[in-house]
């Protein structure tokens, strides 16, 4: 990948900008897996209706996705979670999952994938493993009582 390469210097991207490939559908990296020491990868990519992947397991990474535009039903096991425009899913590495495009409309979707680190739970010091250790203040949490807790000590 083409990319900035070095990951000791900021970069920015305007819409609509990135490494794109075509992969069955169009995916614009954002931020590469492969860069030396990446800690994730972030992908933009629109799909519709009849462009959905068969349902897969990844080994390796988790799964985010935040739906920019569109509906769309995600399927993660024996489960199935039907997002909309600002809806986001988690799915966790070793899992079958998929999705069915629901609306007339093509699917705009941002998707983060981390490598998964065993035997960590306390994150890597970032600021995001600052704030949910206690140093930000909990002010909303979700409303499914099934939803693990930001900060599980």
């Amino acid at each position: 990948m083409d990319g900035p390469g070095n990951r000791t210097r900021p970069y920015a991207l305007k819409a609509g900008e990135g490494w794109t490939y075509r992969f069955g559908i169009d995916f614009t990296v954002k931020a590469s897996e492969v860069w030396n020491g990446s800690g994730a990868a972030l992908l933009e990519y629109i799909t519709r209706q009849g462009e959905e992947p068969e349902d897969h397991i990844h080994q390796s990474e988790d799964e985010m996705f935040y739906v920019l535009e569109g509906a769309i039903t995600f399927r993660c096991g024996e489960e199935t979670f039907e997002l909309e425009q600002g809806g986001f899913i988690f799915l966790p590495r070793g899992i079958q999952h998929g999705y069915t495009i629901r609306s007339e409309t093509p699917v705009r979707l941002i998707v983060v994938t981390s490598p998964v680190r065993e035997g960590s739970s306390d994150g890597w010091g970032g600021f995001v493993a600052d704030m949910e250790s206690g140093q930000g203040e909990l002010i909303a949490k979700p409303p499914t009582p099934n939803q693990p807790p930001p900060n599980p000590t």
